[in-house]
């Protein structure tokens, strides 16, 4: 059985979670049902769950503070969300499960069935305190996890020079590093990537701003980067590159 705690500050949306959860996954085991972060935190320290459901927006204190003040977390976590879908993106790319809003049953068995296949191969769920990195600290300090085959590197966004989509695939180029091939769409990683750095130059191209070396307007318009490489800008996206640049 997977031990689980219900965190939610709307009573309706536990009960149709709990009503699902017994209808579709009867291997989960509900310890508790909390309907704020302080009750919560209590709960998971007296109870020791094996998973919770958390709700991200909740009066006084929101789940990614209550996570923050646990410390080390040792409980897998399944989001209950009506987040946009920034934020989804950024929970499936730090490889942390979500359910939004209202939740569909069978999403809700997929992600717990996820949560099974973590238990039993014993992984590593510290992708937690990256996940809090990428929602709670824009701007230069932020990593982000970059999905590879046995597990996750941590990445500083300013060593990202550039990404490439290689269809359902994106290429990071990280300054100084080799090249990594992630299992992510080019759009997924932009939603993750602050805006204030990246911009997309082509519908196949997302450039770190600080590492354009020259704009050039041959050619149809093309970036030169720091390492002298030479990226295509395409037409749709000349205008707001040359804005940003301050070029008009």
């Amino acid at each position: 059985m997977i031990r689980s705690i219900i965190i939610d500050d709307e009573p309706h949306c536990v009960r149709a979670l709990q009503n699902d959860l017994q209808k579709s996954c009867p291997a989960v085991e509900i310890l508790d049902t909390c309907n704020s972060a302080k009750e919560a935190m209590l709960s998971i320290k007296k109870n020791n769950p094996d998973l919770i459901f958390l709700d991200v927006e909740m009066p006084w204190m929101n789940g990614f503070e209550m996570l923050e003040l646990l410390g080390d977390v040792k409980f897998s976590i399944i989001f209950t969300t009506a987040h946009d879908e920034f934020a989804a993106k950024a929970f499936r790319i730090s490889a942390v499960d979500y359910l939004l809003k209202p939740i569909d049953a069978n999403d809700l068995k997929v992600a717990v069935q996820k949560v099974e296949k973590k238990m039993d191969e014993g992984s590593s769920i510290q992708h937690i305190n990256n996940l809090l990195r990428n929602i709670k600290q824009p701007g230069t300090d932020q990593k982000i996890a970059l999905p590879q085959r046995e597990g996750y590197e941590f990445v500083d966004v300013r060593s990202i020079m550039y990404c490439h989509a290689e269809g359902a695939y994106t290429k990071v180029i990280i300054d100084g590093k080799k090249t990594m091939l992630i299992s992510r769409t080019l759009g997924d990683v932009e939603e993750l990537l602050p805006p204030e750095m990246f911009q997309r130059i082509h519908h196949s191209s997302l450039v770190n701003v600080s590492y354009i070396e020259q704009f050039l307007r041959t050619d149809g318009g093309y970036v030169v980067l720091k390492n002298n490489e030479k990226l295509s800008v395409s037409k749709a996206k000349k205008e707001m590159l040359m804005a940003r640049l301050g070029l008009k």
